[in-house]
């Protein structure tokens, strides 16, 4: 059986709003066996523009039931029924978070409308309510009420069923398709497409725009984690609404994909990358001596003083990167702001020195080398004594001799003040293979 639900609500996310007016209908896929509509006192005041639009009023639901009232009657019908809506995250959203403060876990199964007539009918410009109502010649006298909404959408589901031959609604209800919290707008085969492989994503609209860029060691996984996470919010809700297409680019490891997502976010600059348009590095770690004459290290927020040794987003990274270095140059911990009994001597003077002049160093060029987008191909990072240049992938049949030769194969990339980190970051966490260009390499050479 199915439950055709329609809600009016307050607002457009289910987080601080309420319903206002709602409807379900109980089909048996042929017919509509069970009609119930109701306005609910949201218990809070409806926003002038939301009057206008749905025609429902402070008086008019001021003597209404609330949801609570109605809860037990809700639940009886909705049962385990398919749960159908057109745009079903929206009402299912609310009705769950309505439950949801009176205790109840609502999580039936589902079929969205709008995702079921793309199927069943490619090829619309449009897939709204309206546009459906159109196409199969339906008159909605009362949009955007609940019960008249729920009238057409009830007549859609009907139609859709009958041209649906091959049952493609049966596997669309199961909860572990992996389409059930994907937006409407988003045809279900991109996400599909999506590799479990490292890469850079991007969020399209309906008007070809970027949304949003992002990267993952997993692509198809961290995809699904936006659609998957808190529904409720305004944010989330208005973002997943405006989501029409993905594209994605292979980058064989997560450093070549965080180098390519700074670089691409600072291309486009779309609205949703609010947090890495302005990346701020709040951290520093600072050296100085002690009255013994040791050099001590610390970690500090950046100020007015500048003077500091590495610098880091957060407080995690700059602890992470000193415990490292204290591991790495046999420094004395106590020294360093960790705890320890120790006390300070010859070698961690001359580790912290030693540590000073890799941090001054003026390298050569140098690559890093690790996989490819393929087999057989390997993908590099190019620095030269100036820092970060780009990235690249070399053929799998290809053989480098001299550095020119990788030309060709260089994408340059703008460097901005993520970089370092990145780099670093990265290079921490992947076993790359480092080869040293330095001037004067012979012709003759095997680079790789």
């Amino acid at each position: 059986m199915f439950a055709i639900v329609d809600i009016e609500t307050t607002g457009s996310y289910a987080k601080g709003n309420g319903i206002t007016e709602i409807a379900i209908y109980i089909s048996d896929g042929l017919k509509v066996i069970e009609k119930f509509d109701t306005l609910l006192n949201p218990q809070k005041p409806i926003p002038y523009a939301i009057q206008k639009l749905t025609g429902i009023n402070d008086n008019m639901v001021a003597d209404a039931p609330s949801f609570a009232e109605k809860a037990e009657e809700i639940k009886a019908l909705l049962a385990d029924h398919i749960f159908v809506a057109h745009n079903v995250n929206f009402d299912l959203g609310f009705v769950q978070a309505a439950f949801k403060e009176l205790g109840y876990s609502y999580n039936p199964r589902r079929l969205c409308t709008v995702r079921y007539a793309r199927k069943i009918i490619p090829g619309l410009r449009s897939y709204s309510l309206s546009s459906l109502c159109r196409h199969f010649g339906l008159k909605n006298d009362q949009a955007h009420r609940a019960w008249a909404d729920t009238e057409v959408t009830s007549h859609i589901l009907h139609d859709l069923l009958s041209k649906d031959l091959a049952g493609l609604w049966q596997s669309m209800i199961k909860l572990n398709k992996g389409e059930i919290n994907l937006p409407a707008n988003l045809p279900a085969q991109e996400f599909h497409d999506l590799p479990m492989a490292a890469g850079v994503y991007y969020f399209y609209n309906d008007k070809g725009e970027i949304l949003y860029i992002g990267k993952a060691s997993r692509l198809k996984s961290r995809v699904a984690s936006h659609f998957s996470a808190d529904k409720s919010s305004a944010r989330s809700m208005a973002f997943k609404r405006e989501i029409a297409h993905i594209h994605f680019r292979l980058c064989g490891n997560i450093l070549i994909a965080g180098l390519l997502e700074d670089h691409e976010i600072r291309r486009y600059w779309p609205p949703h990358n609010k947090a890495q348009k302005n990346p701020k590095l709040k951290f520093g770690v600072f050296a100085y001596k002690n009255q013994n004459g040791d050099w001590c290290l610390g970690i500090n927020r950046i100020g007015g003083q500048q003077a500091f040794i590495a610098k880091f987003h957060s407080l995690e990274k700059a602890r992470t990167w000193l415990a490292q270095k204290v591991e790495e140059k046999d420094l004395n911990p106590a020294l360093c702001g960790f705890p320890s009994k120790s006390i300070a001597g010859l070698a961690h003077n001359e580790g912290v020195e030693t540590l000073f002049g890799e941090l001054r160093e003026n390298h050569n060029a140098r690559l890093y080398l690790g996989a490819g987008r393929q087999d057989g191909e390997r993908s590099f990072v190019y620095l030269n004594q100036e820092g970060f240049q780009g990235i690249g992938f070399v053929p799998p049949d290809i053989s480098v001799h001299r550095p020119e030769e990788l030309e060709p194969y260089l994408e340059p990339l703008n460097r901005s003040a993520s970089t370092e980190g990145i780099l670093r970051e990265g290079l921490d966490k992947l076993n790359l293979k480092l080869i040293e260009l330095p001037a004067g390499i012979q012709s003759s050479d095997l680079l790789f």
